[in-house]
């Protein structure tokens, strides 16, 4: 899976983190997850059964979230146009927007509050959204950020 251009994935971060909150650091976590995760979607998506979308968002915490989602649905419904109890996993394999959108979501359950600095978002990532499990390191994190993530992160 190739996402093409992916200029609009600043314009979707900005919308789902003005629905669901988290300001300018909850902002630059999106942009900069999808950048670690996928360049930006600049990366081919060469697997089939893991690692949905824009943000690779796994199978089993994508129904956890979609559960713990339900507090927001109507939120999301209103300002999103976005039923989430209609969204299945791979919806988000081929729709950048409903990728960030868990990926925010994810975040949202996360007991601790987003770091300010970008290397606190590199550890932040690894520990939560990576975790353990995932070859990703917070050095990785900050490189791709470098890399694909302009300085204009701001719209």
């Amino acid at each position: 899976m190739n996402y093409g251009n992916t200029d609009f994935i600043y314009q979707e971060a900005k919308k789902v983190v003005d629905c669901l909150g988290g300001g300018d650091k909850a902002y630059r976590l999106l942009i900069e997850t999808a950048s670690a995760e996928t360049a930006l979607g600049h990366i081919r998506d060469k697997t089939v059964f893991a690692g949905m979308g824009i943000c690779q968002f796994d199978k089993k915490p994508f129904y956890l979230i979609k559960k713990r989602a339900k507090k927001y649905r109507t939120k999301i419904l209103q300002e999103l146009g976005v039923d989430v109890n209609l969204v299945e996993w791979e919806h988000l394999r081929y729709n950048s927007f409903l990728s960030l959108l868990w990926c925010r979501l994810y975040y949202l359950f996360v007991p601790k509050p987003i770091p300010n600095t970008l290397e606190g978002r590199a550890k932040y990532w690894k520990k939560y959204y990576n975790t353990y499990l995932g070859d990703g390191t917070p050095e990785h994190y900050i490189s791709m950020v470098k890399r694909y993530v302009s300085d204009a992160t701001a719209v």
